[in-house]
């Protein structure tokens, strides 16, 4: 079955390893995804993205750690021509479909790289980014998220963040993405944001990597209400596989993320949003722990094992690539 996944975060890892002196090859590494899997597995695309954490004293120069992870990425389909493809726009996804090939897209993950600056922003685009988040887990110059790295109350579960949404510059960039047709990731967006988006937003969104709060009350899924609106406007949930967000057990120190809680977690975003607002957004390379999924590698059993919890083969096809291909190419 093709895949298609809307986050990892492996050229943030292909970064740290380069900056540490033992650079990992994409084709075969010891990450959460390589090309051998992928093609291991018939990926028909996965989101790239720059993922910077924004402190300075980690990254004193946000853009440039994201323009070194583009300088990776365009490294890695240069290496790799005949197996590797990128892919900006709708008339790439019908190409991609005939190539053989494995589709990459390049995203953002920290609107916060873009210096409050539209023309960084459009810059972003001109290289080929196709979707952002407005931030990570830091307060931006364009909104707040819902938890804040070391922040003693952010234990699960912790209050969401109801206050703190979108500033004036937030709006003009939700703006201007949708006028490049950048699509705009809510993922890790405050209550308070996501609800400004949902007021603002012309044009369908994504939350590329989270799950449902009624199921895990982890303030990185959504609620019932997002998850409804959300499925009104036409939007895509990239179900993420980190066991923080898939499973309930309130002693966080024995989580595991399961196909069960996977498939508890699909049928109840598929209750609230409807079938054709599901997709995988699998946070490879960004998340660890005892995972059931644990690497591109692991897709097959996946698939296998949402049938094998009651979820129909045709509906398993759509979360896998047939909502994402659609919505991207519809959207671009």
């Amino acid at each position: 079955m093709k895949v298609w996944d809307l986050h990892c975060d492996t050229l943030s890892e292909l970064r740290y390893a380069e900056q540490a002196g033992h650079p990992k090859s994409f084709e075969k590494n010891d990450l959460m995804v390589d090309l051998t899997r992928m093609k291991q597995s018939d990926y028909l695309l996965q989101c790239m993205a720059c993922f910077v954490y924004l402190n300075p004293e980690r990254e004193p120069d946000p853009l440039l750690a994201c323009m070194e992870q583009i300088d990776i990425f365009n490294r890695i389909l240069e290496q790799y021509p005949d197996d590797l493809m990128q892919v900006r726009s709708a008339d790439d996804i019908a190409a991609l479909k005939k190539s053989g090939k494995v589709g990459l897209m390049l995203t953002v993950e920290e609107g916060g790289v873009c210096l409050d600056s539209l023309g960084v922003l459009r810059d972003l685009y001109r290289m080929g980014v196709r979707m952002m988040t407005l931030t990570w887990n830091f307060k931006n110059g364009l909104a707040e998220p819902n938890s804040v790295p070391g922040d003693a109350a952010n234990v699960w579960p912790c209050a969401a963040n109801t206050t703190g949404g979108l500033t004036e510059k937030g709006f003009a960039f939700v703006e201007e993405m949708e006028r490049l047709h950048m699509i705009l990731d809510v993922a890790h967006l405050s209550d308070a944001g996501i609800l400004d988006v949902l007021k603002a937003a012309k044009r369908p969104f994504i939350s590329s990597h989270s799950n449902a709060r009624a199921c895990c009350p982890h303030v990185r899924n959504l609620t019932d209400e997002m998850l409804r609106e959300m499925g009104s406007k036409g939007c895509l949930i990239g179900l993420n596989y980190c066991a923080s967000f898939l499973d309930d057990n309130p002693d966080r120190t024995k989580l595991k993320a399961r196909i069960t809680d996977m498939a508890r977690h699909a049928k109840h975003i598929i209750n609230m949003a409807g079938e054709d607002s599901l997709a995988l957004g699998s946070d490879f390379d960004g998340i660890e722990g005892d995972l059931e999924i644990a690497g591109a590698e692991d897709m097959p059993k996946l698939a296998e094992g949402l049938v094998r919890e009651g979820i129909s083969p045709r509906v398993v096809e759509k979360i896998f690539h047939g909502n994402a291909e659609r919505f991207f190419a519809e959207n671009l």
